[in-house]
């Protein structure tokens, strides 16, 4: 645990229904000193967490996809086309996109089940969002530019779930119901037989930050969140794969780490 979660508390290993304190804003404004050179900027004021919701799928489907699966850019091979191979990579690239649309609507379903008091559904799945807002216009007879409108730009995504403890197993693409995910904890195969744990585990995965908006810090504000859910969750640990390539995996390995995540490595046979 890396002691983060952004002021959300909740009993450790005891589970509640509560649902997180979201949409939870960040302040990125310019000091009183500064507000009337802010007057005249378009720079982001705040940074606003909340809950992933289904008019927001559609916007960032292409993001993840491009990230996660990728949408296949046309070949710019010399080697000669063969029969069919436009239409495969068509086929492909949409089955993916059918895949992601489907898994992150019941993500967003399960999760309004999950903290619903008339549902007595676990919340095992929370997908998040982190928003950047920006001043829409620059207007001088406006003298407190603090109570101006924004706009929003949805600038990353990250997910904390309820999933068995398979040490070579990751968070699979469409949505499992809980009575499913404890029998497999309990009885799969795949099972971490090294582990005291029969139950699911939180788990963290989907943490995305659009290219464009890396560097910013923007990965310890989204895994800060998830650590204040899985408090409310009473999770006593949370558990992630990481991709262990030298080079492709080598900037997500760096945020876990300086974020105090103990590593194990997993050897699939």
């Amino acid at each position: 645990r890396g002691g983060y979660g952004l002021g959300v508390e909740g009993g450790e290993g005891e589970q509640q229904s509560l649902p997180p304190p979201f949409p939870y804003s960040i302040d990125l404004s310019p000091t009183t000193i500064d507000a009337a050179a802010a007057k005249n900027s378009k720079k982001v004021r705040k940074l606003v967490i909340r809950h992933l919701e289904d008019e927001d799928i559609t916007n960032i489907l292409p993001e993840v996809v491009r990230e996660f699966g990728a949408l296949i850019p046309p070949s710019s091979s010399t080697t000669p086309k063969q029969p069919g191979d436009e239409l495969a990579t068509k086929i492909e690239n949409y089955l993916f996109s059918l895949t992601v649309l489907i898994g992150l609507t019941q993500r967003v379903v399960r999760r309004e089940k999950g903290y619903s008091a008339t549902n007595a559904a676990c919340p095992d799945h929370n997908v998040i969002c982190l928003v950047e807002q920006t001043p829409t216009n620059n207007d001088d007879n406006n003298n407190d530019w603090q109570q101006q409108s924004y706009s929003e730009r949805i600038v990353g995504i990250a997910e904390l779930s309820w999933q068995p403890p398979n040490p070579n197993g990751n968070a699979p693409p469409f949505v499992l119901p809980y009575f499913m995910k404890t029998l497999i904890s309990r009885y799969g195969p795949s099972r971490d037989a090294s582990s005291s744990k029969k139950e699911p585990v939180g788990y963290v995965s989907n943490v995305l930050v659009w290219k464009t908006r890396r560097g910013r810090g923007y990965g310890r504000v989204l895994m800060a969140a998830l650590e204040g859910i899985a408090n409310i969750w009473g999770c006593d640990d949370v558990r992630l794969h990481v991709d262990a390539n030298e080079y492709s995996g080598r900037i997500a390995r760096g945020l876990y780490w300086n974020l105090g995540v103990s590593v194990c490595v997993c050897v699939c046979v």
